[in-house]
């Protein structure tokens, strides 16, 4: 296992470089030579070492809704789908194949010989209790609502029989909600979190929370295509951009999962180090509390999205790294449209603001983020918006911090991503079902109805135009503040090989192997 810079060092470390730097450019150096820097270390072909900005609250299926959350499932868990991370279109997984009998009734042939982490054999069994397990949670209404009845029809066959027409199933039976847990443990009151026993590529070794997580390959691991080729996978927690990426440039981790936006050309210059750029469907958002807030008022919301300066924030926050988001969901489906969408327009977020009829020195946005990005976000948001006399107040606070006020009606705002794998399962987000996981969240009549015609209706061609309408109306109700659409740089050992990066913002670590 490798050792870390500890943030003592690394804030040493860091320090010196700047000063070097500095003295460089007093003396005129335009150019350096990374040649020889940048993890030319003996590599370790045994481990890979990921460095991550924050660690995810849980390690189980049904307690989250966060990217770092699903990634980690992602290791552990499979489903009967899965998400290809190239096309991101839902492929057979734990499921053999799969038969659509009638616009509500599904039959799933399920692959043999599959284990568990435990030992235990894989059944329909547990693909029933996994599915109604998964149901008592809330949150997961958006991804098992539909699902009136899971059926084993025999050891190897699963009958899904949903309410009404339902076609984004497969999609659905890729999330992680419906990910497929032992039965055994299940009726145990097993705690997925701190034994996340699944089916997937990599067994949970070790969490030191706050530090690392630590993965062993699975030896028993079903699928050869897949199979993880190198036997440790440790994730290190480092919250701080230049410290990641020192601890790559110096060998001591093989992959930063986030690179910060100002080393972004600076590690594309080094020999030793590539850096993949992928064009993602990911939208960051200014989420707003309209519940118990003054951002329950539509003019409100609309006056702050028409009063923030997308591109200074991209310039300024992202160092150009990112794309201007004017559109509730992210451009890049098929069904993204721009129509009704924000622009910067200050005399037109004025006329909102007086429209809303308040005072805005009585408004207070407190905005909550949780890593160095959204607070330099938040910070330009709050100097662009202080000209329309709104205070922002900015609280930096930890993921799991985070996490926790994002399920409850007590915080204000906080800077949010959404990056679903087609645009059907973005618009549920706002469907009023999504207060199960975001209580604070817009809800809004017309909106459901939409939604819910979405829901049901099988033809393709017609359910793609109702996306886009659905999308328009959005950028209508202004239900929260798009702000830009990001770019994943993930930037690892030029040594490792087969890395694959999701448009969605997941990667495929059990795929990479060392050349």
């Amino acid at each position: 296992m490798k050792k870390f810079l500890s943030l003592k060092r690394a804030a040493a470390l860091c320090l010196a470089v700047c000063m070097i730097a500095g003295l460089l450019a007093g003396c005129g150096g335009g150019s350096s030579d990374t040649s020889d820097g940048g993890a030319a270390a003996e590599v370790d072909t045994s481990t890979l070492t990921v460095a991550l900005t924050s660690e995810p609250d849980y390690l189980s299926t049904c307690d989250h809704d966060s990217l770092m959350g699903v990634q980690m499932n992602l290791l552990t868990y499979n489903g009967l789908m899965r998400i290809d991370m190239e096309t991101l279109e839902p492929v057979c997984d734990l499921a053999e194949s799969y038969t659509q009998d009638s616009d509500t009734e599904w039959t799933f042939t399920l692959k043999q010989g599959v284990k568990f982490h435990n030992g235990d054999d894989f059944t329909a069994d547990d693909v029933v209790a996994s599915i109604e397990y998964a149901q008592t949670f809330p949150a997961s209404t958006t991804y098992t609502g539909a699902i009136a009845s899971v059926e084993a029809v025999d050891p190897y066959t699963v009958k899904i029989t949903t309410a009404s027409p339902t076609p984004n199933l497969l999609y659905d039976l890729a999330y992680h909600y419906n990910f497929i847990l032992p039965k055994s443990l299940i009726e145990s009151g097993n705690d997925f979190s701190a034994n996340p026993v699944g089916t997937g590529p990599y067994k949970l070794a070790e969490w030191n929370k706050g530090n690392t997580i630590t993965f062993e390959a699975f030896d028993e691991y079903f699928d050869e295509a897949r199979k993880a080729s190198i036997p440790t996978l440790e994730f290190a927690i480092i919250p701080e951009g230049s410290t990641r990426t020192m601890s790559l440039e110096s060998g001591e981790v093989d992959f930063v999962y986030s690179v910060a936006s100002s080393d972004i050309e600076r590690l594309q210059s080094t020999e030793s180090i590539s850096v993949t750029d992928v064009v993602s469907v990911e939208n960051f958002f200014l989420y707003l509390n309209c519940v118990t807030t003054d951002f329950a008022d539509e003019n409100l919301r609309k006056a702050i999205a028409y009063g923030i300066n997308r591109e200074d924030i991209v310039a300024g926050a992202l160092n150009g790294f990112g794309t201007p988001s004017y559109s509730c969901v992210s451009m890049g489906y098929a069904e993204s449209t721009d129509e009704n969408a924000y622009t910067y327009d200050p005399e037109l977020a004025q006329q909102y603001l007086d429209a809303w009829g308040g005072d805005p020195s009585t408004v207070s946005l407190d905005i909550i983020c949780s890593n160095d990005t959204k607070t330099a976000i938040a910070t330009i948001i709050q100097a662009e918006l202080a000209e329309l006399g709104i205070t922002v107040n900015i609280e930096e606070t930890d993921d799991a911090t985070y996490q926790a006020a994002m399920r409850t009606t007590d915080l204000t705002s906080a800077i949010v991503s959404w990056s679903p794998a087609n645009a059907m399962t973005y618009v549920q987000r706002f469907h009023s079902d999504r207060r199960n996981q975001t209580p604070a969240c817009l809800t809004d009549e017309t909106m459901d109805a939409m939604v819910e015609e979405m829901n049901v209706t099988m033809d393709d061609a017609a359910r793609s135009e109702m996306i886009t309408d659905i999308i328009a109306y959005a950028n209508e109700i202004c239900p929260f503040v798009p702000i830009y659409q990001v770019n994943y740089y993930r930037a690892y050992n030029s040594a490792l090989q087969n890395v694959v990066c999701s448009a969605t913002g997941y990667v495929d670590f059990c795929t990479m192997s060392w050349s």
